[in-house]
């Protein structure tokens, strides 16, 4: 499969052959949704607590006798029917991580990059060079090459050892760009994926991940 790679005026500077599974796989949203799932709960802290009747203070003595005074037996003013009880059933610090097998992770990937390919919001630009981080020469290019209505924009981009520094400025340059998010070639996320209104891929990026794909492949 040929794609077209813009320049930085955006307009084509010719092609790159990639992996027709990379962009023309079939779309699974069940997938999509098993490997969005699991990065969500992979960002939980799982820090949340709350106190059980054992940890609120106070509460330590009987608030008054069992019999006789016409009121309901209590034992202790930090149970949960108390204001400023305890709670039951709290929340307490746990870890909501989990594994997703490599296969759907792979098969998740394929998916989200054929789908933007196939809406027409996934593109390829090529390596800028940058001598110096400029964000307004990124917002000029932006400004040639973004949709109307794209409101989240994701780069994808990879380090190289012949680009130099070009991969340090690239990222100085898009990072403080709202509404854009860097994604690396090498770990990508599937949810910033989907949810992105246009993707650009760098050229090395491009091939970094095609170079992955086609490794998978033949593993």
């Amino acid at each position: 499969m040929d794609i077209t790679v813009l320049n930085e005026q955006g307009v084509s500077s010719g092609s790159i052959e990639v992996l027709d599974t990379l962009l023309g796989s079939d779309v699974n949203m069940n997938v999509l949704y098993e490997a969005i799932k699991n990065e969500l709960a992979n960002k939980r802290q799982g820090t949340h607590s709350t106190k059980t009747r054992g940890e609120v203070s106070g509460g330590g003595r009987k608030p008054w006798r069992q019999k006789g005074t016409g009121r309901a037996r209590a034992g202790s003013i930090r149970s949960p029917i108390w204001v400023g009880g305890g709670k039951v059933f709290t929340p307490k610090p746990r870890d909501y991580s989990y594994r997703l097998p490599k296969k759907v992770k792979r098969k998740a990937l394929l998916s989200v990059l054929s789908l933007k390919y196939g809406n027409s919001v996934l593109k390829i630009i090529e390596d800028l060079s940058f001598d110096l981080p400029k964000t307004k020469r990124m917002v000029e290019f932006l400004g040639k090459v973004k949709l109307e209505a794209s409101r989240r924009i994701v780069f994808v981009v990879a380090k190289d050892e012949t680009l130099g520094d070009n991969y340090r400025n690239l990222i100085m340059s898009l990072r403080n760009i709202k509404d854009v998010k860097l994604v690396n070639a090498d770990s990508m996320s599937i949810h910033p994926l989907f949810y992105a209104d246009e993707i650009y891929f760098t050229k090395t990026a491009i091939k970094k991940v095609n170079t992955i794909v086609s490794q998978n492949i033949k593993g």
